[in-house]
């Protein structure tokens, strides 16, 4: 870690992005302060799917847009147009008709779009190979840690100032961002000049879709995510802070939520000093702690017991998460990795909204012993199907090693 920091490039961009994780979870602790009092709760809901609408909708645009201009660039517009949201929203939030506030909630998907495909795109052009995934491990675990420091603030921000007050401050976190991405300046990796128009963006989208297509181990893994955050990240997200109010109280979801935080931030740091041939089987077993998440949403567990059950889930999603991302940044050509990140994102959070609204209703319905029975099995048989496809156990393409071989001969 000390060698990637004494890097000043790449000091620059990890310290402009921990800001703006920082300034982002400011405002997600503020936004519902300001619009909750003054539009209810229907009303926040809507603004939240506008957001998360706009971006599934345009992240593999944003992956094309990553892979023809300098990533530093689009990113640095992700940021102007993400701020431009946010004062729509310090604006309107709370007041006028709620098409505007919808409207600043779109900017902000739009916004998220341009900057996640870039984001991870734009790391390989700052770091070799052979740090990649140190780099992948700090980004994870630092922006966890900015995370749960943005909510700190946020909440102390809207109780000394006001909700108003706190998304300035959010404001002020991207102009640390902006300046580092300006000064970066990173080169654009588009060998041509891209065409114009509609039908060569909708060309160049498909070419990524066939470099995924073109390596199955990777579209499997992409699968396997859509599947499983439907049955079971999606629904956790939703039924933890329920369930758990009922059990032990209000504060109880603060705890969990600071145990996944500190269970992400180990396993990121773990996965950092992983060096094996067998990644995928790494990633995989990793996953495993994870089918603890349902069984302690079913049983009455102590608060204690379900606590180090998200320590020990979420540091295996960090060590997934690290793996996962430095393979497809070292086995994808930098050209399409814009796009390949924007499939990757498409395929996480496509079905992430129904399966957030469905959730309690169908607990609901079948029980939570039986949603969380569906939720294991569901985990187990694609974690774990997924070696039938060549190239998931070392998540890369068979007869990578012999390719590479040869070109050092």
């Amino acid at each position: 870690m000390a060698t990637l920091l004494r890097d000043r490039r790449y000091l620059a961009f990890w310290a402009g992005q921990v800001t703006s994780v920082v300034g982002n979870s400011i405002g997600l602790v503020a936004l519902p302060a300001l619009i909750l009092p003054a539009r209810g709760p229907q009303a926040f809901g809507v603004i939240l799917a506008a957001e998360a609408a706009a971006s599934v909708l345009l992240l593999l645009a944003g992956g094309v847009i990553a892979d023809r201009y300098s990533r530093s660039l689009v990113m640095a517009v992700s940021d102007v147009v993400r701020v431009v949201g946010v004062l729509g929203l310090i604006a309107f939030g709370a007041r006028g008709p709620l098409w505007l506030p919808v409207a600043a909630a779109c900017l902000l998907g739009i916004g998220g779009a341009l900057y996640e495909p870039a984001h991870r795109a734009a790391l390989p052009q700052l770091v070799g190979p052979e740090l990649r995934q140190q780099a992948n491990a700090l980004d994870s675990s630092t922006k966890r840690v900015g995370a749960a420091i943005g909510a700190l603030i946020g909440a102390g921000l809207v109780t000394l100032l006001s909700a108003r007050g706190a998304l300035v401050v959010d404001v002020a976190t991207f102009a640390v961002s902006l300046a580092t991405l300006l000064w970066l300046k990173l080169p654009r990796v588009a060998e041509t000049t891209a065409g114009r128009g509609m039908g060569a963006m909708l060309g160049e989208a498909r070419d990524g879709v066939r470099e995924v297509r073109r390596r199955p181990w990777a579209l499997v893994v992409m699968l396997q995510g859509t599947v499983q955050v439907f049955f079971l990240f999606a629904p956790n997200y939703t039924l933890v802070p329920i369930v758990s109010q009922e059990r032990f109280g209000p504060a109880a979801y603060g705890w969990l939520s600071a145990s996944a935080s500190v269970g992400m931030v180990l396993g990121s740091a773990l996965a950092g000093r992983i060096r094996t041939r067998r990644a995928g089987v790494w990633a995989m077993n990793a996953l495993l702690p994870c089918a603890l998440l349902p069984v302690c949403l079913a049983v009455p567990v102590p608060l204690w017991a379900w606590a180090v059950a998200e320590v020990l889930a979420w540091a295996g999603i960090g060590v997934f998460v690290v793996l996962w991302f430095t393979a497809l940044q070292t086995e994808f050509p930098a050209e399409v990795q814009g796009r390949v990140f924007a499939l990757e994102s498409i395929g996480n959070f496509a079905l992430q909204p129904i399966a957030i609204a469905v959730a309690p209703l169908l607990a609901l319905t079948i029980g939570l012993p039986v949603f969380a029975l569906v939720a294991v099995v569901v985990l187990l048989a694609t974690t774990y199907g997924v070696f039938a496809v060549r190239g998931v156990a070392a998540l890369r393409s068979p007869g990578a090693d012999k390719s590479e071989l040869a070109a050092v001969r």
